[in-house]
């Protein structure tokens, strides 16, 4: 299968890793441009731009400032996927985005949806006291973390877990799932 990954934040790193070691072909990554950091304001590149320099340097990294732009649609069209990866991306993608993948495009989001869709659901599940939580495959439509689901897993909350720790838990089983 010809995938094209979108993701920012360190939630879907191991899923682009299992993703690349796969038989399926990760055609592009897609991430939020490099940003100003630290004392000077330096830029530094985005981590999956740092990752895949060193991982699969020969994987197209696009960082467009608005993904749905026609610039980036046309630039994902001529690429081709048949499904886009999204995790922990940042940006909305457009319904023209939307269409673009040959079958559909997913996002692994970590909750069992609905409960805690949009935002910080591993904090919001911490501090609800919840014993189990998990991850969600969903088919994207145009609202957020709203799509048919495909598949989930749970995972058992360790009284000892914390936001962190659940983090970890949850994107290395989202990783297996996707």
């Amino acid at each position: 299968m010809k995938i094209i990954f979108f993701g920012s934040g360190d939630f879907g790193l191991p899923t682009l890793k299992k993703l690349l070691e796969s038989r399926h072909e990760i055609r592009a990554v897609v991430t939020q441009p490099d940003k100003k950091k630290g004392r000077g304001w330096n830029v530094h590149p985005s981590l999956f731009k740092s990752f895949m320099e060193h991982s699969a340097p020969g994987i197209p990294v696009l960082q467009p400032e608005k993904v749905s732009s026609k610039a980036s649609s046309d630039a994902l069209k001529d690429i081709g996927a048949d499904v886009f990866v999204v995790i922990d991306y940042g940006q909305m993608l457009s319904a023209e985005l939307l269409a673009i993948p040959s079958k559909y495009p997913v996002n692994l989001h970590p909750s069992i949806l609905p409960k805690y869709r949009g935002a910080a659901p591993i904090n919001r599940a911490v501090l609800a006291g919840e014993k189990v939580t998990g991850n969600t495959v969903i088919r994207m439509n145009e609202r957020m973390d709203a799509g048919e689901i495909i598949l989930s897993g749970k995972i058992p909350i360790d009284e000892r877990d914390d936001a962190a720790t659940l983090f970890e838990k949850l994107s290395k089983s989202g990783s297996e799932l996707v």
